[in-house]
């Protein structure tokens, strides 16, 4: 007979990060873990147990099903926030904010929104991507809505973009249908349109002709903060707490969907490649000219005229981005970070970090 707590994980849709991470949970308590996304979901009708660990979509059999079992569950989602559940969630405005950010870099003025299904997170994931993208003086044009779900209809609406543009997909399989639908018309991904999802499910985005940029939304965190508070609840069934709790994303796990600059100077263009691959050198305008076999003066001037700013000032933001996604995805110190971003040092990167983006890098490694 089990003597250990058993605990159903019930997924609405298959996320092997999820899996994982329940799987490192159980072990972690000491729970038997049932999956209802292993066998049908109606061999798990007479499923008795303690404890459920969830992440509904708009289905309202599974959530009936989460409530008539009468133990303690937490929702990993929000898609059913109608449902008086403790939840454990992604921050979607931050992935939305992440991502505005992320298809700013490459330097796109043009933006758009793909989703084939209106969701509660992806609702909030378009809030974060218009309010960060308007903050900066542009709009979105939306892809979603009647007729999302037909080909000819979104090939219609790709037509009426104005390119070089940027889409945020809803999720990584509404991304890969949007690449492949404009791939098939003859578009180039991402010259054309640079298109990227979210979740950062390798099972979808490494497979892809032109594999997938994605937004990873630290599912193992968001799944450790769930089961923790899971496993109190089983102790403590009485606790009556529902409030929500926001994990923040990770970071953009870049692919060639997104990796291109959308910039009409050739020169700017074969500029900013050059520095995004050399961030952790002792590079700039000098060396910078002497690769592509021009002036400095031209140099500067092309810069001007395309990106309104130095190309000091470009590296520089480039390289305290990518020192931003080193202290949210590694565990490195603030020298080892500087010496990968090409900072003279960890002070240097200190105060340039705080000087941009308002807050020291301690408290802005805190948030992930």
């Amino acid at each position: 007979m089990l003597t250990q707590r058993r605990v159903l994980l019930l997924l609405s849709a298959y996320d092997p990060q999820t899996h994982r991470a329940a799987v490192a949970a159980a072990q972690r308590y000491h729970w038997h873990l049932d999956a209802n996304l292993l066998v049908a979901q109606r061999m798990i009708r007479n499923w008795s147990g303690e404890g459920i660990l969830c992440s509904l979509g708009n289905e309202k059999a599974l959530g009936d099903y989460v409530l008539s079992r009468g133990v303690p569950a937490v929702d990993l989602s929000t898609g059913r926030t109608d449902l008086k559940l403790p939840r454990v969630s992604a921050d979607n405005r931050a992935i939305g904010r992440l991502a505005a950010e992320h298809l700013l870099h490459y330097q796109h003025t043009n933006f758009a929104w793909f989703s084939s299904t209106r969701t509660p997170y992806g609702d909030l994931r378009l809030a974060g991507y218009r309010s960060a993208l308007s903050e900066r003086g542009y709009q979105v044009q939306r892809m979603d809505g009647k007729g999302c779900q037909s080909s000819e209809l979104m090939l219609q609406r790709l037509q009426q973009l104005e390119r070089p543009c940027a889409i945020l997909a809803m999720d990584d399989g509404d991304a890969g249908w949007l690449s492949n639908l404009c791939q098939n018309a003859g578009y180039h991904v991402p010259m054309d349109f640079a298109i990227l999802g979210t979740d950062n499910n390798p099972l979808v985005c490494e497979v892809q002709s032109v594999p997938l940029s994605s937004i990873d939304k630290n599912a193992n965190q968001i799944v450790a903060q769930g089961a923790k508070r899971l496993d109190s609840l089983m102790k403590n069934a009485d606790d009556p707490s529902d409030a929500i709790e926001y994990v923040q994303p990770v970071g953009v796990v870049t692919r060639a969907s997104t990796d291109g600059f959308a910039v009409a100077d050739e020169l700017v263009r074969k500029a900013l490649s050059f520095l995004q691959m050399h961030l952790s050198e002792k590079v700039g305008t000098p060396e910078v000219a002497a690769m592509l076999g021009v002036s400095k003066t031209l140099l500067n001037q092309s810069f001007s005229k395309t990106m309104q700013t130095s190309l000091h000032q470009v590296l520089m933001r480039m390289r305290l981005r990518e020192a931003a996604t080193l202290l949210t995805a590694t565990d490195w110190n603030l020298s080892r970070i500087a010496e990968a971003t090409g900072f003279s040092h960890a002070a240097h990167l200190s105060n340039s970090f705080r000087k941009h983006y308002g807050c020291g890098t301690r408290a802005y490694r805190g948030r992930s």
